[in-house]
This record gives C-alpha cells, structure tokens and sequence, in this order.
C-alpha cells in the first residue's frame, strides 16, 4: 500500500508516498503526517490508502513518509466533509484539511543537529585527560560545539545565531560527516481554559408566539426522530427566530447532543452572544476572527475535549470539532459573508449543510430574507417549509414611505429630502432614535477634475479613489492604497480639483451641521475596527445616542428598541452593478435595514429615497413582500438561465500581464467549450465569455473570466475544471469558484 496525501500547499493534486514499516498499523485517512518535499519537508494529511501501482523501469523512487505529527488526527466526520468540499469545490485537498485545523494548528519544521557515531567518538577524545592527535585541527569553537552535542540534540536556529563563527564551524563539522541536522515536526500545545465558575444560567424564556410554538415542535419532533431533517425557518424582521434556534438546542443538549450556530460576521452582533450565554452559560465556545489566536485555541480546545457543546461563530467555525451534533444553525443563511471568496471558495451554508446529513442531525436556515435558492429548495419541498409572519412583540411592522428624487428635491446643502429631514426632526423632538442607511463608505466617492474630466483612480486597481477627510487621504477600497489628495490634476495640471459623490463620512458631517444638538455616531469598517464597534453597540442600546449613520454593517441583526425612524439616504447604490444578483442584494438591504425601526414599544416608520420607485426591489421592500419578490426575480432568473434555474461556476484568470490573461482565458474558454459540445442535450451547457472581468484590474492584476452553466453540478465542475486545466504562461493564475456569490 502507498499514502496519497494532501500537502499542505494549494497544488489540485495529492501526492504518493511510500509507507514506513513502522507505521504501517497506524496510519490511515484523517491522519496527520511529515512528508520529503523538495530539499525540505511540508505538512500533510493522509486523503486516501491505495495500492501501490506496478514499478516502472527507470522511474525514480517512491519517497517515503517520515513521520507522523504529534496532533490529533482529523475525526471520521470531519475528514468525510473535507473530502466533499475538495471535490464540490474543485479545491486543492491540502488547502480544504488545513482549514480544519485550529489556528495556528498546523505542525513546522524544526532544526535539530545531532551528532553522528563518528562525531560522538570524537566528542568523547576531547574529554580524556591526555590530548588525543585526532583533535588537530579542529578550532576551539568547533571542539566546543562538540562538547555541547554530546549532552544531546540542539536547535539549529539558536546554534546559528550563537556566534557570528558559527555557521562555518557548523558547516566544518558536516563536511567532516561528524553531525546531522534533522527536520522534527514540531506542533503548538494545546492550550487548556484556565478553570473559571461557569457562567449563570438565566432567562426564564419569553412566552412563545404560536408561530414560534409550532415551528419549535416541528423542529424538536425532527431532533427526536434522530435523522438528517433540513428547514428554511423563514421569518420576518423581529419575529423571534433566535428564540427558537434556542429552544431547539435546549432540546438537543437535553438528549445529550451538540450545537453549532453559525452567524454572519459575528463580531457584528454581540447581543447574540449574551443571549446564548445567558442560556447555555459556559456551554458555549465563541469562534470568529475578531478574537486573539489564543482565545480561538482556547475556544477549539474546550470543543475538543467537550467542555463546551455549543459552538457559536461565523464562516469558518463550520470546521470546528463537533462530534455528536443534533442541531446546526445559520443564521440569516442569505448573507454573502458566509461564501468565502479567496482561497477555498467554499460556501458556510452549504457546508453546514453537509455536516448536519453527515451526523444525521436538524439543520435550520433561519432569515426574513432568504437567498432565491433556498427559497426554491423550501418551495421544491428539498427543505421544510417553517414561516414566522407576525412580530414576536406584537408590533407591526413599520409603514415604508417612498420618495421620489427625480420629482422631489433635498434641502438645500444636503441629500435630505423635506420628507426625511422633518422625520429626523421629529424624532430628535420625541427623543426618539433614527438610524441613516448608506451603503458607501468615506466622504466622497471620487475626485474629478473639472477642466479635463479626469479622475484619481487607483494604480493597481481598476476603482476610482474614494477621499476620506478624517485622514485627509484617498483610499482604495479593494487593495487598500493611500495618498494624499492633489492639489492639481496629474493629467493636465489643472487646479480645478472637485470631490463628487458622498459616503457615511460625509452624511454624518452634514447631519451634525444640520442638528447641532443631536449625537450622532458612526457605523462602518473605518469607525468599527478594535473596540470601536462594542463602545458604538452599548452607546446606542444605552441611548447615547440619537442618529446613527451607517453601511450595511447597520442591517445584521442589530435590536435597537428606541430606534423608530429608518432613513435610506439613497437605494440605488449596488442596484444596478453587472451581477445577476444585484436586485435581490438591493431587496436583501432594504428589508433589512428597514426592519431595525419599531421593535420596541413604540412605533417605527422608514423613509426611502431613490431614483427607481417602481423598481420590483423598492416595490417589494416598501410592502414587506418578500414572496412577491421572489416570484418576480425568479421569473427574471428562469429567462436568462441562472440559478436556482441553473448551476453555475465561474473560471477566473488573472496576472500581471493583460495580454498574457487575455489569451490565457480564450485557451481556458475554447477548453470548456470543446467539453460541453459532447455534453447531453437536456445538460443545457453553456459557455459565457471570455470576458474583462467588470473589475478588470484589482490588487497590480489583470482580471478576465467566463462561466459554464449546466443542471447538473457534476457538469459544471467538470467543464470549470477542463478550463482551469490549460497550461498558462508564467505569473498567470486559473481559479474555479462554483456557485458564484458575486459575478464582479
């Protein structure tokens, strides 16, 4: 038998070794190892045990494992995952185990000298009373060295940098075959949770609407019957889903059985955390990266050993050992956040998905929003069907007001129109909170010059600069750029600079001119970095403030109970983009965002301002009719043959050199197009482009794409992985993302 093993390193392929007999009784799939690559050694996991194929004359030898990392291996389970997201994804199998490793997990070399026999008996003359000749010749330093070796094996690391002689005494004595420096593996210790009292169990449990009631014991009936039951609890904004998720896990660690919960960007939404924790106490393990790599390791070690059964995170806590789950959740499941974008393009719902067949366990996607797949799975009947319609407060939900920006003109020095200034005013006055939605961040969006109608756009990226005042710098917001603003343009020297365009930075400046006495705050990646973000969430909840301006960051999951105005400073932003997805983005937000007003007591309203008033995404949002608008936008999407009509994946191209890319990608589409003609005809095969990406250049590279589309995704990776499998030029890389959540 040989190992095929999955190194860690992004190369599509597994590589064989040879087996020691050593380990021929413990090594098998899931486990650890150390393997020969190149001059060096990499890590790696064993994907598969096969036989070894007959001996070719004058092949070079098999290399052989060298031995196995001192860490768990990967459980059964999640081994079983690894391996299907490797072939759904098209992705490189060393790449997809190394994210199940904790972080920091993964083994490194060390080296270790040690001496040879030769050296020990030299080592040994230089210790008896008379000098022996053998040692001349040999320096003061290197007899040293000797010396220090015969106590046992040193780091070469820390030998290397003993002295500036050191290096050559140490490469003396090698040439003279009397030491060896060997690779061992070396792996991170598992850090162990200092003992702390538990957190106290509270919470007496809200009465349940009979919404909620019903679909908690449908969910609970499927939990009992201990078989793989997947739902879409589809519920409107503040309709108690968390709730639920809750009782259905009480239900689960009842019968001795895991949880995981996943959530989109979890740093986000810290009051999810203190509900789960004011229920379950210290049974829950918090994963996200907002945490420290020690708090993480801490977190995976309590889930290792089962000191805690509730794993609780964003995207990537889906890899998290979990054994014996009974219930897995993700929240707001329609949230682009959960499809990794570089790397292993993998998708956190669908993963979760798979994990919860595989432990025969309740899979809940919960949203007032879903994705169209999703709801189309539900509607197939491919997923239960659970609907929570009505507030779990009792309260309606909020009227949504129209306006009109091609009849109805903002006030003058803003972007207000009469209708929103006097709600804001309004609110201030019943000392009221309102929230401003903009889903663009920085002061202004680009500079122009008036003269030529130049613009400051970004040299490795091909984006207009957006200008941020509180740094007084242009900022790229892909690759993250920055210089100071020109006092003159760079094309024909003009001092006729203007900024154009307005983002949250220059929302919030106006409003604070325009209501000198309201607090207003802050929310987006510029104000939410650190522990910006939690003073921002407590300074609202505690009424610390009136107006908050804020991005899309403003929509996940916040409760605010004293908000009653919602305010969308403009709604077209994104609407119109190339990407099939755009209006269901569009409806997503607004939705969203409009469901943050009156959760509490007292009653909400929102204001919405756009170009594009009949616009099916406005249209819908205003009504809270999320059905109507997947009947409209499935409509659009059975026409033009995209999902969930179709599966789709996207081949991207992409280096330094444009025109290398360019003809990279009409070798990787006549690839696929070939393939696809010998397809089935009831497959529906199509090939799409090549194409100039809409983002054609993005971080000094240029971007061109195609995409295949076929019923079965089977096809589909099959015709993606024909493309990506042309031979390109040097610098010019090929990646295969399926299920594409963006086409940018």
């Amino acid at each position: 038998m040989i190992a095929r093993v999955a190194v860690f390193t992004p190369l599509d392929r597994l590589f064989d070794y040879e087996i020691p007999r050593s380990l021929e009784a413990t090594l098998r799939p899931g486990v650890r190892v150390w393997v020969p690559w190149r001059s060096g050694a990499l890590e790696g996991v064993v994907w598969e045990l096969v036989e070894a194929p007959p001996s070719e004359a004058g092949g070079r030898a098999r290399k052989t494992v060298a031995r196995l990392v001192d860490a768990p291996p990967l459980e059964t389970d999640r081994f079983e995952i690894a391996r299907w997201i490797a072939e759904y994804y098209a992705a490189p199998p060393g790449e997809v185990a190394r994210l199940f490793l904790p972080i920091g997990g993964a083994a490194r070399a060390r080296g270790r000298v040690r001496l040879t026999d030769e050296g020990k008996r030299i080592s040994r003359l230089d210790s008896q009373a008379l000098r022996s000749p053998e040692l001349d010749g040999f320096t003061q330093g290197e007899r040293a060295l000797l010396a220090a070796l015969r106590r046992g094996p040193r780091s070469l690391e820390r030998l290397r940098s003993a002295s500036t002689k050191a290096a050559a005494e140490l490469d003396g004595l090698m040439r003279r075959s009397l030491l060896t420096i060997a690779e061992d593996v070396v792996t991170k210790p598992q850090l162990t949770a200092v003992p702390r009292e538990a957190a106290s169990v509270v919470e007496r449990p809200p009465l349940l609407t009979p919404a909620q009631a019903q679909a908690t014991e449908v969910l609970v009936s499927a939990l009992e019957a201990g078989r793989y039951a997947p739902f879409l609890l589809h519920g409107v904004t503040g309709s108690g889903k968390t709730e639920v998720y809750l009782r259905v896990i009480a239900a689960a660690v009842a019968l001795g059985k895991r949880a995981l919960v996943l959530v989109p960007e979890i740093a986000l939404t810290p009051q999810l955390t203190e509900r789960f924790e004011a229920r379950f106490g210290g049974a829950v393990a918090v994963l996200h990266s907002g945490l420290s790599d020690r708090d993480r390791q801490l977190a995976w070690g309590r889930l290792q050993r089962g000191e805690a059964s509730i794993a609780l995170g964003a995207r990537s806590a889906v890899f998290a050992p979990q054994p014996a789950l009974g219930v897995v959740v993700v929240d707001e499941e329609h949230d682009s956040s959960f499809k990794q974008e570089e790397g292993v393009r993998y998708h956190g719902r669908d993963v979760a998905l798979r994990r919860a067949r595989a432990a025969g366990a309740v899979a809940i996607l919960g949203s007032a929003t879903p994705a169209l797949e999703t709801y189309a799975a539900a509607r197939e009947g491919r997923l239960g069907l659970l609907t929570l319609p009505e507030r779990a407060t009792k309260a309606s939900l909020p009227p949504v007001e129209i306006i009109d920006l091609r009849k109805h003109k903002t006030v003058p020095g803003g972007f207000l129109s009469a209708a929103l200034d006097t709600a804001l005013e309004q609110t201030l006055l019943a000392k009221e909170q309102s929230i401003l939605f903009l889903n663009r961040r920085g002061f202004s969006t680009f500079i122009l010059c008036k003269s030529c109608g130049q613009t400051q756009r970004c040299h490795d990226c091909a984006v207009s600069l957006t200008y941020h005042r509180g740094a007084d710098q242009l900022v790229c917001h892909y690759c993250g750029f920055r210089s100071p603003p020109p006092k003159r343009c760079s094309a024909c020297g003009a001092e006729s600079i203007e900024r154009q365009g307005y983002g949250t930075e220059q929302v919030q400046a106006v409003i604070e001119a325009r209501f000198p006495e309201a607090r207003v705050a802050r929310l987006d990646r510029d104000t939410a970095e650190g522990e910006g973000l939690p003073r921002l969430l407590a300074a609202v909840r505690a009424r610390e403030v009136d107006i908050v301006v804020g991005t899309q960051m403003i929509t996940k999951g916040h409760d605010f109970p004293s908000v009653t105005l919602v305010g969308v400073v403009l709604a077209d932003h994104g609407m119109g983009l190339p990407d099939f997805r755009a209006s269901e983005r569009t409806f997503q937000l607004l939705a969203q965002v409009a469901g943050r007003a009156g959760r509490g007591a007292l009653p909400g309203r929102v204001i919405v301002q756009t170009y594009n008033p009949q616009h099916p995404a406005i249209t819908c949002a205003r009504d809270h009719d999320y059905v109507r608008f997947f009947e409209e936008e499935l409509a659009a999407r059975n026409e033009l043959g995209y999902p969930p009509a179709l599966r789709l994946a996207c081949v991207r191209i992409d280096g330094v050199d444009a025109g290398e890319v360019r003809r990279m990608a009409e070798r990787a589409a006549q690839a696929a197009k070939l393939l696809g003609e010998r397809a089935p005809p009831g497959e529906s095969v199509s090939v799409l482009g090549p194409a100039e990406a809409p983002l054609s250049r993005l971080k000094g590279r240029s971007r061109w794409q195609l995409f295949v589309k076929a019923r079965s995704p089977h096809v589909v990776r099959r015709l993606a992985r024909e493309a990506a499998s042309v031979e390109v030029g040097r610098g010019v890389r090929i990646s295969i993302d399926i299920d594409p959540a963006s086409t940018l």
